[in-house]
């Protein structure tokens, strides 16, 4: 067998092992049919991606070289107009290199916005609070905390979630990763399948040694989320651009929270709920395709990457105000992916994206109503039941019990894909008798 046709082999398995494996795959399917032309779903050619980001890099290297005024002249005029607008600077700075440079990520603020870990609380209001402020008895997880049971919740395959209820308050949060670490793991086959098809490509065609270690683990961290408005129901829209999350949830004594509704990246959760709090979520990749540059610039349907809305603090905002081509070049993906979700969010949620929310890049601690007037009661992930959007494979327990299961895991599918024998995916040379 050619080494070709070896690869070809191990995708096969990989696909039917997948199939076999991958319980999402039938509503996935009728979602897309229902909604979605499946050329959309199409990963254009490796050549054809290589070739337009090429170029777009090429174009950000060639401004950042001549300088950052030649950038932001070259970026649309209406982002020009609304950095300048959030920075105060309408001037083009004569030295945009030296005068972006001079602006440096913090450990609290980045190129996206503020960074707060525990023991900050970040809130809705913009005012920053102590944890100790906020709720007492205070128990943080860890990778090895002992949860309850993981209640697996089926995704929602419309990309249309129910409006919040005039008798219901909206809780509006948008980040990008959580702070807190969790002893969860969660992961698709067809994850597992393309992270296997990456360590056999790189046997097959580069000739390396096949590289256990390299796994898809699918951690997920979590954000606990402090709740004071009692004026009514809560409606929780729940949203994350990186990694999964668990928001642990945690509601002032007469606090009511009547529906969470997740948007996420990736494998998500919530935890801390009442039963008869009702739960629904939305997985970015079941309607929209792996991010290249330019692909969010326009408003379509279901375009539900949860982009955040570029703020006058960020560093970023303030680099590109001064010039910098490459920052620039980020901020305006930034605003054209918020504008494209902010569509689907009014029109699938009745209000703006950026109606009362709580933004920040990454958090463990958040405060969405007024500051407690006694301290919250704390309420551990230790012990507690998480309802996680539904997936193939959701491991828990410590460290090394999950270690070892996600390896396993890897190693049989690897095994039954290559029928058993690693070595021959890239057999030695063959040795000729001498004529």
């Amino acid at each position: 067998m050619t080494e070709k046709e070896q690869q070809s082999n191990f995708a096969e398995r990989l696909e039917r092992i997948g199939t076999n494996q991958d319980s999402e795959k039938s509503a996935v399917a009728d979602m897309v049919a229902r909604h979605k032309d499946p050329s959309r779903f199409e990963e254009p050619p490796q050549e054809d991606v290589f070739v337009r980001n090429a170029l777009i890099w090429l174009a950000i290297t060639i401004s950042a070289v001549i300088g950052g005024v030649y950038g932001i002249r070259a970026l649309p005029q209406d982002f020009k107009d609304n950095i300048a607008w959030m920075t105060g600077n309408s001037e083009e700075p004569s030295d945009a290199n030296s005068t972006a440079l001079a602006i440096v990520e913090t450990d609290k603020m980045s190129f996206l916005g503020p960074i707060l870990a525990s023991p900050d609380v970040a809130s809705a209001s913009g005012e920053l609070f102590d944890l100790a402020s906020i709720t007492g008895n205070i128990a943080l997880p860890t990778d090895d905390t002992q949860i309850g049971n993981t209640i697996p919740f089926d995704r929602n395959v419309s990309c249309t979630l129910r409006k919040p209820l005039a008798t219901e308050n909206l809780v509006n949060i948008r980040v990008e990763n959580g702070l807190l670490p969790t002893p969860v793991q969660a992961f698709s086959a067809q994850a597992l399948s393309d992270q296997l098809m990456q360590n056999i490509t790189a046997v097959t065609q580069d000739g390396q040694a096949y590289d256990h270690d390299a796994q898809v683990n699918g951690n997920l961290t979590s954000i606990d989320v402090f709740l004071t408005d009692n004026t009514a129901p809560l409606y929780l829209a729940l949203q994350n651009m990186g990694p999964g999350i668990i928001w642990n949830i945690h509601a002032a004594p007469d606090v009511t929270v009547a529906h969470v509704a997740l948007i996420s990246s990736h494998i998500s959760g919530v935890t801390n709920i009442a039963d008869t709090t009702t739960v629904d979520g939305v997985l970015v990749s079941d309607f929209v395709a792996p991010y290249a540059a330019g692909d969010d610039d326009q408003i379509r349907d279901c375009m539900i990457r949860p982009w955040r809305n570029p703020q006058p603090d960020w560093t970023g905002v303030q680099r590109a105000a001064a010039g910098d081509a490459s920052i620039s070049a980020q901020m305006h993906s930034y605003s054209t992916g918020y504008a494209a979700y902010n569509a689907w969010f009014t029109d699938t949620l009745g209000v703006d994206a950026a109606t009362d929310v709580l933004t920040i890049r990454d958090a463990a601690h958040l405060l969405h109503g007024p500051q407690p007037t006694e301290p919250i009661a704390y309420k551990p992930l230790a012990g507690q039941d998480i309802h996680l959007m539904r997936t193939d494979h959701i491991i828990t327990g410590d460290t090394n019990s999950r270690s070892d299961a996600v390896a396993q895991l890897h190693q049989q599918t690897l095994l039954a894909a290559v029928a058993g024998r690693i070595e021959d995916l890239n057999p030695g040379p063959i040795e000729r008798e001498n004529q």
